[in-house]
């Protein structure tokens, strides 16, 4: 009913476009239809106007129905006019002209042209209200069509790809990486296979790269790769500019026919390149910006884990207690603060001499989340490295931390307890300067 309403089928057989001419034109023809009709059926009384029902009425009171109150006067003129054209020609001889049958014509035809006008205006709101209305349910077809196909690309999406930057990040703390530089790409194997679950690797391959000279064979390989293409234009544009290349590149040969998708060198923070991954086959849809990226930061995180540098043994050098992990994360995570924006915090816990506060602090020692590490920088001085956490992030950790202590302990903040926070976010720069200036706020 809306669409015809809307495409103005019903609304057209009740309520014509006003033509003019035409409802003119229709007025009169109907008007000597009618008259020649009843000069066939009764020749002595075509207007039925003697002793019967005044039939001919029905013509400008139909036209009153269809056109409105206008063309049914005009009707009725028309009536009026052919009674005298008939009595010039003879017909009605004696009679006077019909006072009350015209009057009462042009009342029953000014009333049923008023309801047309009514019911047109009706009819016209009607055909508005069905238009709008099937116009928004259009729009909200549309958007659930939008939507359930955003809901079936996110849930594909999740299903091809259910990981985040956390998770790739405590993956890679299970590895079983040596912590010295005398195996140059440790848990190789496992860590192609990660890849391949976070990037959608298809078939790539892993090499050492001593020296600056890559091995013929591969630490690792997903898939049946080919023999290393050394010449390939791609790796070489990789290597040369100590960035993850791949096919799409605006700088890059629109002839390149090499074998290689995507070349990604591993480098530390330290800049020591250990190694490249190659890609020969992967998923066109998987080729972009974020999964590209994805992979470039966990490989760059792996080679900082595995291969700490300098940065690392100078923090190690200065602060002995600090735990291995702990120093190697900080240099892998400040690049990915100035690469990736991943935010990372620094908190440091400092007891006074209370029982109380000793306890606080192993506590918050147990508690820690699954990326959280803590180092013991004394007795009474505890430090939380907590990557993946922005500014909202340590808000949240700090009141959840005082509603522990105000259920468990019955304080109300952590200054009452006799445990002084201090924390910093990490930035771009060093991170033994960074957390040199968190000691030396605490006083520690």
């Amino acid at each position: 009913m809306l669409e015809r309403i809307s495409n103005g089928k019903l609304a057209g057989l009740f309520m014509p476009e006003p033509r003019v001419l035409w409802s003119l034109c229709e007025a009169v023809i109907l008007m000597a239809l009618a008259v020649a009709m009843g000069l066939w059926l009764r020749e002595e009384d075509p207007l039925t106007l003697i002793g019967t029902f005044r039939w001919v009425l029905l013509v400008p009171i139909l036209l009153a129905l269809r056109y409105g109150s206008l063309l049914g006067v005009f009707g009725m003129l028309c009536l009026v006019a052919s009674w005298f054209v008939l009595t010039a020609l003879g017909f009605y001889p004696g009679m006077e002209f019909p006072e009350s049958t015209m009057l009462g014509g042009f009342v029953i035809t000014l009333i049923c042209g008023e309801f047309a006008d009514m019911w047109r205006v009706k009819l016209m709101r009607a055909d508005s209200a069905a238009s709008y209305a099937l116009e928004r349910l259009q729009n909200l077809t549309q958007r659930y069509v939008l939507l359930r196909l955003s809901h079936d690309r996110l849930e594909e999406n999740l299903l091809i790809k259910p990981y985040t930057v956390r998770d790739a990040l405590v993956r890679l703390r299970d590895l079983t990486l040596d912590e010295s530089d005398k195996v140059r790409l440790p848990a190789a194997d496992d860590l192609i296979h990660m890849l391949a679950e976070y990037c959608q690797l298809q078939r790539a391959a892993l090499y050492r790269v001593v020296d600056g000279v890559i091995d013929d064979e591969p630490a690792a390989k997903l898939g049946e790769n080919r023999p290393l293409e050394r010449d390939n234009d791609l790796l070489q544009h990789a290597l040369d500019n100590r960035l993850l290349a791949h096919i799409q590149q605006h700088d890059h040969d629109s002839h390149y026919h090499g074998q290689y998708l995507v070349a990604a060198p591993i480098i530390n923070s330290g800049g020591a390149l250990i190694g490249v991954m190659v890609i020969e086959r992967l998923p066109f849809l998987s080729i972009n910006y974020e999964n590209l990226q994805l992979l470039s930061v966990l490989l760059n995180f792996y080679a900082d884990v595995v291969h700490a540098g300098d940065e690392v043994d100078d923090m190690l050098d200065r602060w002995p207690t600090m735990p291995f992990r702990i120093a190697s994360e900080l240099a892998a995570l400040v690049r990915l603060r100035e690469g990736s924006r991943v935010d990372t915090s620094l908190t440091l816990f400092v007891a006074d001499d209370s029982e109380q506060a000793g306890l606080i602090l192993d506590a918050l020692a147990r508690g820690l989340r699954s990326l959280d590490l803590a180092w013991w920088v004394n007795d009474n001085a505890l430090m939380i490295m907590m990557p993946m956490t922005g500014e909202s992030s340590l808000e949240g950790f700090v009141l959840r931390t005082e509603k522990w202590l105000a259920d468990e302990y019955a304080f109300m903040s952590l200054r009452q307890a006799g445990v002084q926070f201090y924390y910093r976010h990490l930035d771009q720069r060093e991170a033994m300067e960074q957390v040199a200036e968190l000691l030396e706020a605490a006083g520690v």
